[in-house]
């Protein structure tokens, strides 16, 4: 398939370094890779409102995954001069999210489970400063899902919240409470 032939090359040129493997590693071409990964997600998940309207091939979604860790340097290659991003974190954050979410669906292989685990923690590691083509293939693999109506926060991580009193995260608001007690925030 396409996606075989693809994950082939990017390997191939993964070999030769994080410069071979930039000429692969163009927006739209990871973005693809996104896509792939997160319809078989969303199509293998029953809760998945507004899921994906594709049934994906199982090893489609095995070579887009191995594709992407392969051409990981050129994705995560630093902002020149390098900054931090508050767009890369969030892609970083999704994009590894989905990883995982991935590695746990019935299934998939070994190697695929390895390769989604692996790339999941490297671009989780690379979200403390900007990465320009990871933004772009993010902005697009958002595009993408808005234009098939699937759900924007899938794989937004949910962190649990963190508890507020007076000497909390908060405590920059204003807050009197005649009787002494906490803030009521609202």
């Amino acid at each position: 398939t396409a996606t075989k032939a693809y994950r082939d090359l990017a390997r191939a040129a993964g070999k030769g370094g994080e410069a071979d493997s930039k000429v692969l590693a163009f927006p739209s071409g990871v973005a693809l890779t996104l896509q792939i990964i997160s319809d078989m997600v969303l199509s293998s998940m029953d809760d998945a409102e507004g899921g994906s309207k594709y049934i994906p091939d199982a090893m489609s979604s095995e070579y887009a995954v191995e594709a992407l860790e392969a051409m990981l340097p050129a994705i995560l290659q630093p902002a020149d001069p390098p900054r931090k991003s508050i767009q890369s974190e969030k892609a970083c954050s999704e994009i590894s999210q989905m990883l995982i979410t991935y590695a746990d669906v019935a299934g998939t292989s070994g190697d695929a489970k390895a390769s989604a685990k692996e790339a999941a923690a490297k671009i989780k590691e690379a979200g403390s400063s900007a990465r320009p083509i990871l933004e772009i293939s993010h902005d697009l693999w958002t595009q993408y899902r808005k234009r098939e109506g699937q759900p924007l926060d899938q794989f937004v991580p949910s962190e649990k919240g963190v508890e507020a009193d007076m000497n909390g995260p908060l405590d920059f608001l204003p807050c009197a409470n005649p009787d002494g007690g906490g803030c009521n925030i609202i």
